[in-house]
Order: structure tokens, then sequence, then C-alpha cells
């Protein structure tokens, strides 16, 4: 039933807080903790009263890395370039839930290509093609993406052929290995039987 996040300016240890599921209707209270790096915000009243301002007080805490305010009344687009491209060390942002997501076009893709360092969003990890992916069509749209799929496809095509190549290399070597040792015993067998 917490309502309000305060009392914690002494706290300047502290890393991680989770005040999920409760009744918080506006962040704030987060200035004074240098180390904070996680906030948990879900199932909160985030977004009813306020709109955007109830989120701006993420801004107090640079530190912050990870962010879960999902499922809360989040509606407006804007919290993309007013937040979350303003947090210096953001890395994983769970915002599912929020009105907000279904408002920015193409989520996705346009948060991934707005956050350089983003390595989580929501349900998935950002792995390296996603972002490939999302910084090709934020540069040139679906027709920009479709190219950098098949530069990708091709590149792992690639890489696995040289790979396939360099263990048949590989093979072929202790192939030759193998059988220089086993003359080389032969050899050294026959000179025994010689003496």
């Amino acid at each position: 039933m917490i309502d309000r996040i305060s009392g914690l300016d002494t706290l300047c240890n502290l890393r991680q807080i989770n005040l999920t599921d409760n009744m918080i209707s506006k962040v704030e209270g987060l200035g004074n903790l240098p180390m904070l790096d996680t906030i948990q915000l879900k199932r909160n009243r985030i977004g009813r009263t306020g709109g955007l301002s109830d989120v701006l007080g993420l801004l107090e805490c640079p530190t912050l890395t990870c962010v879960d305010i999902s499922d809360n009344y989040i509606d407006d687009e804007a919290i993309l370039p007013e937040v979350w491209m303003k947090m210096p060390k953001i890395l994983v942002i769970y915002m599912q839930g929020n009105g907000c997501t279904k408002k920015i076009k193409n989520y996705r893709k346009t948060v991934i290509s707005s956050i350089p360092d983003l390595r989580y969003l929501d349900d998935r990890p950002v792995f390296e093609d996603d972002r490939a992916f999302a910084e090709a069509w934020a540069r040139g749209g679906i027709e920009e993406e479709r190219k950098e799929r098949e530069r990708i496809r091709k590149d792992k095509e690639e890489k696995h052929w040289k790979n396939h190549e360099a263990f048949q290399d590989m093979i072929n070597r202790a192939r030759e290995e193998k059988r220089q040792a086993d003359e080389a015993k032969k050899a050294a067998q026959r000179a025994c039987l010689l003496y």
C-alpha cells in the first residue's frame, strides 16, 4: 500500500529497490541515491494522474541501468525522447502493459534504434542482429532493413563456410600428422628388427 517514494535520502549505498504492486502514482525521491542502478515499479499507478510528468523523477537518478515500469498507466509516447533517451546508463527497460507502447510507431525497432546501449527490452534481450535491423530500419525504413537482413545472412553463411573449411583443414592436418607418425613408428620398428 505504499503510495509515495520517500524516506530514501539516507540510503546512499542502495543499489536496488523493488516497489512492485503498490499505489505509487509518481516517481520521485531518487535524487540522493548515487548507487541506485535498478528500480522496479511494476503494477503501480504511475501516469494515471500526471501523465509523463509522473515519470520524470527517473531523471533524478542518472545511475539507473534497469527500470521496470510495466503495467502502469503511461500513455505518452514522448517518454522515449523525454525520459529514456536522456538516461545515460540505461540498459534494461520493461515498459509493456503501458499505452505508450502502442502509440510509439514500430515500438521495438524505434526504442532499440533510439537507445544505443539498450540490452533488454520488455520480454526479450536486444541481440546484435536486432540492433542492426532496428538501426537499418531507422535509416531507411523496411527496404533498408531487408538489405541489412540479407547482408547479415550472407555474412553468417560466409562465416559458416570459412569455419567449415578451417575444420576440414584441421582434420586433414591431423590425418597427415598421424600418417607421418605411423610411418616414423614403422621405420623405427624396422630399424629395431635389423639390429
